[in-house]
């Protein structure tokens, strides 16, 4: 049999001091080295443990002083950016003011036989203030996209309606270009933001006409299923293909060397394609080099009729039917009540302006106009809807109206749809302006 002193059952009843006085005193230094080992042990790891929660503790020190700044920085950037926002408004709608007074004197005597040098001197002015505008409009455009500020307002309506004043707008700047301008429009109904969409397709058609030398521009429609696919030919020079993505990247031109070869400032498809995200839209190009390009975007069909408009049914208007319009036009800046008589009257209308309601109302007499074209922000807080809707409770009978304005803002396109009263954005280009009018005195007719 083994010794006792060999079992381990007594070693370890040794250890836990149930064994005989001797056996407990001949593990004692092992044990207390042991012991030892394992204090040293737990003081390193209480060590660790202890240093661990002081770096901790110094990392979230950081962190909150480092979110804090951060705090302070995005509440610095936003509000640099909503002070540079209401800076290019105010200073946009400042500057809009004479440069659409200046359109519409250039305008009139665009339209005037002129010598071949002063032509050609009224015609640069022309391009140097369509450039300024353009930049100005896109500028606006680019900062409210950028800050959500615009919200879709998406109704029903015909085709007709978003297409045909389009039509109208740029069949004169085509031919000043010396292209020919198609428009085929099916009698359907799209579900859209109108002023959104007419951005985007205007889009289309001014670098349709800006950067085709000869043929023709086309704008069409093709329907997809549940979509319409609106399109833009032209007979331009065409793209390449790996540039294709390219042109839609801000502050881009292709093939543009010379300061003298830049057209505007390459935000336009930039805001196309910020639109059509916007409204998850598709957009797609393709081009052939030398042939031209086609540009094209999808928009969802309504599956309703668009309730019926303010304005009614647009009519065909044959001829010509400004002459002989008794026109009211009412702004409060002299330059651009000049420049408006002056263009309106080369077109034979007979204009009559004021600054006000009651200067309106004296000029007036007792004979209603034909038409009144009027400034959103008159002086004294009174506005453009104020001086319509007198006008109209004193001669009893709807007159026709449109409203004129540097004001972009989702308030003031919302109050006016209200009124039915369609809204022309200064600089007012005078192709867009003379096809309001014949429109709605044709309408009224």
């Amino acid at each position: 049999m083994p010794r006792p002193s060999d079992d381990p059952r007594e070693a370890l009843t040794g250890l836990l001091g149930l064994g005989s006085h001797s056996a407990r005193k001949s593990h004692y230094p092992e044990l207390l080295a042991r012991l030892e080992e394992l204090e040293a042990e737990r003081n390193r790891y209480q060590t660790l443990n202890d240093e661990l929660e002081q770096r901790v503790l110094d990392r979230t020190r950081e962190l909150q002083a480092l979110n804090e700044q951060l705090r302070e920085a995005r509440d610095a950037a936003e509000a640099a950016n909503l002070s540079k926002d209401k800076y290019l408004a105010a200073a946009s709608h400042d500057l809009l003011q004479p440069l659409n007074a200046a359109r519409l004197l250039v305008s009139t005597l665009r339209e005037r036989d002129l010598p071949a040098s002063e032509h050609q001197l009224v015609e640069r002015t022309h391009q140097a203030l369509e450039g300024a505008e353009d930049l100005l409009t896109d500028l606006l455009d680019i900062s409210k996209l950028d800050q959500a500020a615009i919200k879709p307002d998406v109704d029903v309506y015909r085709l007709e309606e978003v297409l045909g004043p389009l039509a109208s707008e740029f069949e004169s700047v085509a031919e000043a270009a010396g292209l020919g301008l198609r428009v085929r429009i099916p009698r359907l109904c799209i579900s859209t933001d109108f002023r959104l969409l007419t951005r985007i397709l205007r889009n289309f058609l001014s670098n349709a006409c800006r950067y085709t030398v000869r043929g023709r521009v086309l704008m069409g429609a093709r329907r997809r299923g549940d979509h319409l696919r609106l399109e833009v030919w032209d007979s331009g020079r065409g793209i390449p293909e790996d540039k294709l993505q390219a042109i839609f990247l801000e502050f881009n031109q292709l093939d543009v060397g010379r300061a003298a070869e830049r057209k505007g400032v390459g935000l336009g498809l930039a805001i196309v394609d910020r639109i059509a995200s916007m409204l998850a839209y598709r957009v797609e190009v393709k081009s052939h080099l030398g042939r031209g390009s086609v540009f094209s975007i999808e928009v969802p069909l309504a599956r309703s009729q668009p309730e019926a408009r303010a304005l009614g049914e647009p009519r065909s208007v044959t001829g010509d039917p400004l002459p002989g319009q008794r026109l009211l036009v009412v702004d409060n800046e002299p330059d651009i009540l000049e420049s408006m008589s002056a263009l309106l009257g080369q077109w034979g209308c007979e204009v009559m302006t004021a600054t006000d309601l009651a200067t309106a109302q004296q000029v007036l007499e007792d004979q209603a106009p034909d038409l009144i074209l009027v400034d959103y922000h008159l002086d004294h807080g009174m506005v453009g809807c104020d001086v319509i809707l007198a006008l109209r409770q004193r001669f009893e009978r709807q007159v026709p109206a449109v409203i004129i304005t540097a004001d972009r803002s989702d308030q003031c396109r919302r109050k006016l749809q209200k009124l039915g009263v369609p809204l022309l954005n200064k600089p007012v280009k005078p192709g867009k302006l003379r096809a309001v009018i014949s429109q709605l005195i044709g309408n009224a007719g």
